[in-house]
């Protein structure tokens, strides 16, 4: 078997990717980084796919090749020969393994083949942890752990028939075995003897249910007694409860019946007072806030009167004072020109001699002054008064009307306060306040009064019921305590009752099932011994399988050994003893001892370890040969061992087709 090519679409670093193969040794040498080991884990999980259980990033193929910041598809194809044909597997990846796709193509022909399932397990003929111990190389893993699918496989190679079936039958053997009885107190037996401890513990229940039965039933006796004792004496007090209750029922309604008459007289009073004061008048709220706003009005229209009668003698006043005054200050403004006038004049006529026209001239002027003053005092004095006169005739005609109104509403406030009965004489404002006061009374006691009366005729009804009332009767007070310490005494016994019949049919129960227990536990003791005889039968089983199987191993030990050293000869040259066990253990003879690759150093145990998985893959796959990866896995040997490790795969690429991926030229095979 050989690789051909691969493509990669995207898978981890990798993408839009191809690669050719060779036969032989396939050398591909890239710096760190560049994803040789995603190519490597590109080509196992085209084969096998992708194992998602792991939770770690590291571990977990699936999340750690994913492209970032993509939800799309990744994975790519592999082209390969297998017996004498050529195939090609196409896979993708998903977030989740039911988003997976794998497909398998025949190259020649074209076509594609139904069953896709464990294809690695079918060509290889050996599953994903086998090919990780043999024919994968990384630079993780050198130590090879044995597995059921390597075992399986020596099994086919020692001509053993359906050794799958042979594992399965040895699982099946010791899970069954398991079944039965496990580690520590687990299985079927030890649950089966559980349940007998349980039965025996249930039986002791039942015997002590037995013993409680009678007991309980002896207190059931004496508490129903009690019981009943406490529920006549409750009934007893009852009726004398009852009895003291209709007397102080009695009492109760005859006080109340009392205190209502009086309440009621004191109602009718006042109601017929506030008739007195209504004089047989109908009266409503309505008309009592009509004629208070009446006299609101009365009181507004007075003010206003009183207002006018002030503002007509202070303009009569003011015009006579104003005149006065107006007429001093011109005449003593005119007179004064007129003088002056006047003055020059005859001062001119002495001084001017020579001339009289200026004398006659200021003389003329005075003369005229002194009339145009006469004309425009009269003037002045004519039309301030009639403007005055205006005014005053106004507020008068208001006045009068004002007073005519004042009297209309005057007599209507007089005659409807004159309709009622004050008993003395009151003011309009002490007339409607009284008569507000006494209406508000008036429907009160009315309103109440009506109440009083609906109880009071109710109580009369029983007023023939009243003579029977006994001063003597037993206090009701004394009688509800006793009563109530009597019940309660009576519920308690009664629960104490309740309690015990409960617990007497649980235990009658319990001790009912005596019979059925002791039968199962029979049944139990039959189940375990059957049990016992089977897992025996099982043990033996097992034992005879596990010694076959190690009979089949020591078969392929021999072929195996010597593909070990054959392997180890081309990587030392001293000539020592090694030796692989049937569990894989490789141990180096020294000087007469045995001793484990353990002591060894690190760099020895790995190249024991590549001995060992190139010796597997000889003895597993005799017919065609696989490929081999080798993931860098030298990149911690010294020069010594490295040249031994680089000798060997060259002399492996022989007979393997070998895909060795390398960082650095010191490697290079």
């Amino acid at each position: 078997m050989k690789l051909v090519k691969c493509y990669v679409s995207s898978f981890g670093k990798l993408k839009d990717f191809s690669f050719d193969f060779n036969d032989g040794l396939n050398t591909i040498k890239q710096d760190n980084g560049w994803g040789k080991s995603t190519l490597a884990t590109f080509i196992k999980v085209m084969f096998y796919g992708i194992n998602s259980n792991k939770r770690s990033i590291s571990e977990n193929d699936r999340i750690k090749y994913r492209p970032w910041n993509s939800t799309e598809k990744f994975g790519g194809a592999v082209w390969f020969v297998w017996g004498d044909k050529e195939y090609k597997i196409e896979r993708f990846f998903g977030q989740k393994e039911s988003e997976d796709t794998v497909a398998l193509y025949d190259v020649a022909t074209g076509k594609s083949f139904s069953n896709t399932e464990n294809l690695g397990k079918r060509i290889f003929e050996i599953d994903e942890e086998g090919f990780l111990s043999t024919t994968y190389l990384s630079q993780k893993e050198f130590e090879i752990k044995g597995n059921t699918s390597i075992t399986a496989k020596f099994n086919s190679l020692c001509e053993v028939q359906d050794s799958d079936a042979f594992d399965k039958a040895v699982d099946k053997v010791e899970n069954q075995a398991k079944k039965y009885k496990y580690r520590g107190d687990k299985g079927l037996i030890s649950d089966l003897k559980k349940q007998v401890n349980t039965i025996d513990d249930e039986i002791l229940k039942t015997n002590s249910a037995l013993l409680t039965c009678q007991h309980l039933k002896n207190e059931i006796d004496v508490l129903e007694k009690e019981t009943i004792s406490y529920q006549n004496k409750t009934k007893e007090l009852t009726d004398k409860v009852e009895f003291a209750g209709k007397i102080e029922a009695l009492i109760n309604k005859k006080n109340r019946y009392e205190k209502l008459n009086e309440k009621r007289q004191e109602l009718i009073k006042n109601k017929e007072y506030a008739e007195q004061v209504f004089n047989g008048k109908t009266l409503s709220e309505s008309a009592i806030k009509d004629t208070q706003n009446s006299l609101f009005e009365l009181k507004s229209i007075e003010e206003r009167k009183n207002q006018l009668k002030s503002d007509i003698k202070n303009l009569q006043d003011y015009s006579a004072n104003k005149e006065i005054k107006q007429g001093n200050t011109i005449s003593v403004v005119l007179y004064s020109l007129i003088a002056f006038s006047f003055l020059l004049g005859l001062i001119l006529f002495f001084i001017v001699s020579f001339s009289f026209v200026p004398a006659w001239i200021a003389i003329g002027v005075s003369i005229l002054l002194l009339i145009f003053s006469f004309i425009k005092t009269f003037n002045s004095k004519k039309g301030e008064n009639n403007s005055k006169q205006i005014l005053i005739d106004e507020k008068n005609r208001e006045l009068n009307s004002l007073e005519s109104n004042f009297d209309i509403i005057n007599d209507k406030i007089s005659s409807f306060i004159s309709q009622f009965d004050f008993g003395e004489s009151l003011s309009y404002d002490s007339a409607i306040d009284y008569l507000f006061k006494i209406y508000s009374a008036y429907k009160n006691v009315c309103a109440e009064l009506n109440v009083v009366n609906e109880e009071f005729f109710e109580l009369e009804k029983d007023k023939k019921d009243f003579a029977l009332i006994d001063n003597g009767a037993q206090n009701l007070q004394e009688l509800n305590s006793l009563l109530r310490q009597v019940q309660n005494e009576h519920a308690k016994k009664s629960y104490e009752l309740a309690n015990a019949r409960v617990k007497l049919r649980t235990n009658e129960e319990i001790a009912s099932t005596y019979n059925e227990l002791e039968s199962k536990k029979g049944e139990l003791f039959e189940e375990i011994k059957q049990a016992e005889e089977e897992y025996n039968i099982l043990t033996l089983t097992h034992e005879y399988l596990i010694k076959a199987d190690e009979n089949l191993k020591i078969k392929y030990r021999e072929p195996l050994q010597n593909s070990l050293k054959k392997y180890y000869g081309y990587i030392s040259d001293v000539n020592k003893e090694i030796k692989i066990d049937i569990d894989l253990g490789v141990t180096i003879e020294e000087n007469g001892a045995e001793k484990s690759i353990e002591y060894y150093s690190k760099g020895y145990q790995n190249l024991f370890e590549i001995c060992k998985r190139f010796a597997l893959t000889d003895v597993l796959f005799t017919g065609e040969k696989p490929f081999i990866i080798l993931d860098d896995p030298f990149y911690n040997f010294d020069d010594k061992k490295l040249e031994s490790a680089l000798e060997l795969i060259k002399k492996l690429s022989k007979d393997y087709q070998i895909v060795y991926l390398v960082c650095h030229d010191s490697r290079m095979a």
